[in-house]
């Protein structure tokens, strides 16, 4: 999963939450139709919730580590700290 498809889902999440407010907010809300729009902004959020745990495994997957060798985070012993002599 791609970030541009995290953030498409995010931005579908959010204009389906502003139609549902405006809907509401009408006179004479269609109930119907804020039940349509409540559906479809939970199977977005599942699909959302899906690809951010999908991309988080991805990437705890990789053979990469936290820090390249040397630098501070990866040092153990405070006496390791650079600048100290």
């Amino acid at each position: 999963m791609t970030s541009n498809y995290i953030r498409a889902l995010a931005l579908r999440h959010a204009a389906l939450e502003r139609q549902i407010e405006t809907e509401m907010k009408a006179p004479l809300p269609d109930t119907l139709k804020i039940m349509r729009l409540k559906k479809l902004r939970l199977a977005c959020r599942d699909s959302l919730r899906d690809a951010i745990s999908r991309k988080r495994r991805a990437r705890s997957h990789r053979n990469i580590p936290s820090a390249p060798p040397g630098h501070p985070a990866r040092l153990t012993m405070p006496s390791q700290m650079p600048g100290e002599a």
